[in-house]
């Protein structure tokens, strides 16, 4: 009843204030406890996928999407990064069948999609958090660039308003919103290079990566909401007040990790 009061700005506060300590307390231990927030998180994520796009209560399609996204975190955590995938890949099979089965034969497509689009970017967090010398500074730092992104756009594109980026996907994203996201994301990510990674990077490539991350993380939003737009939802779910649900406060990971971890590993390797 004290939530729904509040206007939604104050509700993403007190939500952000709960769980982004526990979100930076698991990473910051990283080992089990990284790997048992985001099982958390992938399951919730798993389970909000199949509502929207395969079933309307918890049934087959939901628990193999979950289990198989849970299984590669694991799999990944032991540094098995091949086997991970298969288990996504036998994930999304199986899925794909059961829908079959079930004569949806329209909604294939997203029973093969959703453990990858759900366990590609935890798995990269996974893989860039095992970095053996930088790992929680890396996914602490890509964390802050993201916030950043969403604080930066919020509020400029809040008090400069202006043209709408794709009014018929996400009806309040301004370029404005999209630009102040962008610098925003660029100081932050400077900082995070100067302190937390010891500036192993060049200003000049920091700059552009920060901008990059801040562009993908506003894709990852554009693409959430054509998701939610296609099958007429307003949140993923309502497990977080002002946020709507996990996949909705993780968006922004979904291209910028997995870029995030290609990119270490092309320059340099983690593994």
């Amino acid at each position: 009843m004290l939530l729904s009061s509040l206007t939604s700005l104050q509700q993403r506060v007190i939500s952000a204030l709960v769980l982004a300590p526990i979100a930076i307390a698991a990473l910051y231990f990283g080992g089990i406890y990284f790997l048992l927030f985001l099982m958390a998180a992938s399951a919730v994520m798993g389970y909000e996928w199949c509502q929207a796009s395969l079933e309307k209560s918890l049934g087959l399609a939901t628990t193999l999407t979950g289990a198989s996204v849970v299984v590669a975190l694991f799999l990944a955590q032991k540094g098995l990064f091949l086997q991970a995938v298969i288990a996504l890949l036998l994930g999304s099979a199986l899925v794909a069948v059961g829908t079959v089965f079930r004569k949806r034969h329209d909604r294939i497509v997203w029973a093969l999609a959703g453990p990858f689009c759900i366990g590609l970017p935890v798995l990269a967090l996974i893989m860039l958090r095992a970095h053996p010398e930088t790992g929680f500074g890396l996914t602490f730092g890509l964390f802050l660039t993201i916030w950043a992104t969403d604080i930066g756009a919020y509020f400029s594109g809040k008090s400069i308003g202006g043209p709408k980026i794709a009014p018929s996907i996400s009806p309040n994203k301004t370029w404005a919103g999209l630009i102040g996201g962008v610098i925003s994301a660029m100081i932050v990510a400077y900082l995070v290079n100067r302190y937390l990674v010891g500036g192993q990077v060049a200003t000049i490539g920091v700059l552009g990566l920060g901008a990059i991350c801040a562009i993908l993380a506003q894709m990852g939003d554009f693409a959430e909401s054509a998701w939610k737009r296609r099958f007429g939802i307003k949140d993923a779910s309502n497990l977080i007040p002002g946020h709507g649900g996990v996949m909705d406060r993780l968006d922004g990971i979904f291209l910028t990790a997995p870029m995030l971890m290609i990119i270490i590993m092309l320059t340099n390797g983690i593994w």
